[in-house]
């Protein structure tokens, strides 16, 4: 486990950073096993929230990579992947797309605490497991 932190460091895991364009959404799936992917619009209210709940969790669970991308500047990927919906978040995992989270509804709402987003996650086998709290304390 020490030995995969360090290489998740080295790949940025841990922290919440955008995403340019499509060629650097390919290269990312292809370095990191699993990556959560917020597809947003700056002018979105609801994609700040999305924000908010990426940001405090990419600091939980290191086994991911967190980024974001501006949906309006990837026109070919949001229609490859069907985002209509924003925001959406993809679930990347070994380089395939194991699911679409559309909006909040899946997760409850958009004030729905934050073990209800890596809920969804771990789910889906993108985390390995969840946490007791999600508290600001780490």
């Amino acid at each position: 486990r020490q030995k995969k932190m360090v290489e998740w460091r080295r790949l940025g895991h841990g922290t919440y950073t955008e995403i340019k364009d499509e060629r650097e959404f390919f290269e990312t799936a292809k370095k990191s096993e699993r990556v959560i992917v917020h597809f947003y619009r700056p002018a979105s209210k609801y994609c700040v929230y999305m924000d908010k709940q990426m940001k405090k969790l990419c600091r939980f669970h290191m086994e991911a990579k967190h980024v974001k991308i501006n949906a309006e500047k990837v026109p070919y990927l949001c229609e490859k992947l069907n985002i209509v919906t924003l925001p959406s978040v993809v679930l990347v995992k070994n380089r395939k797309t194991e699911h679409t989270c559309i909006g909040f509804d899946e997760f409850g709402g958009h004030e729905a605490p934050t073990a209800y987003f890596a809920a969804i996650f771990n789910k889906h086998a993108i985390y390995d497991d969840q946490k007791e709290s999600y508290e600001d304390d780490c």
